[in-house]
């Protein structure tokens, strides 16, 4: 089973290897993150490339998928990259912000029989960092968590937002903590954030 040592070590070398990848300037998409990530996964953490089950259907959500699912350690992985279209035609922000929430709920509601541990893998570039940094926004106490630290999320929390975020964040709202596990800036504006969703208990 993968130690909180060494899932901090996959993490750190996942950090390493964006860094690497984006001071080439290298062609990234969210393919690229996810399979970055899974080289870490197999390189750091030993896990065998057959024990990763990529867009495994959700359990409670029809016609949905989760990103990635290791059933032998109970861990599931949502990723997502935000970057600004080279066209400019991008969605609006609260809309790309609620989108980010959504996947963070459709991770809260994913369980098998045994509990499961949850990670979002959140990636971004200039295009989504100001709009964080802009308190005006409500959105800053999430964007710069620190690390151990921990939000507690849920309905209230969604619907301090404009309308568009709250649509974007779904229907499946339920009530968690994001606990950060890495907060750190890349050299070229690449942003990259990594939060374990955990259940509040009833």
């Amino acid at each position: 089973m993968l130690s909180n040592e060494l899932l901090d070590e996959v993490f750190g070398k996942f950090v390493d290897y964006l860094q690497d990848r984006f001071s080439r300037q290298i062609y990234t998409t969210e393919d690229s993150i996810r399979y970055t990530f899974f080289h870490s996964l197999v390189g750091i953490g030993g896990i065998s490339p057959s024990e990763i089950v990529l867009e495994h259907p959700h359990p409670r959500i029809p016609g949905a998928e989760i990103d990635a699912f290791l059933p032998r350690e109970n861990l599931v992985f949502e990723f997502k990259y935000d970057r600004e279209i080279p066209s400019g035609r991008n969605l609006p922000r609260p809309r790309k912000a609620g989108k980010v929430f959504a996947d963070i709920f459709r991770l809260l509601t994913f369980s098998q029989k045994e509990e499961v541990r949850r990670f979002f893998v959140y990636v971004t570039d200039r295009e989504m960092f100001s709009y964080y940094q802009n308190r005006n926004n409500g959105l800053y106490d999430f964007f710069n968590l620190m690390p151990k630290n921990r939000l507690r999320i849920g309905r209230d929390y969604v619907d301090q937002h404009c309308r568009t975020f709250v649509k974007s964040a779904g229907k499946t709202v339920g009530e968690c903590e994001i606990l950060s596990h890495i907060k750190t800036n890349l050299k070229k504006q690449i942003w990259i954030r990594i939060y374990e969703v955990v259940s509040i208990p009833n």
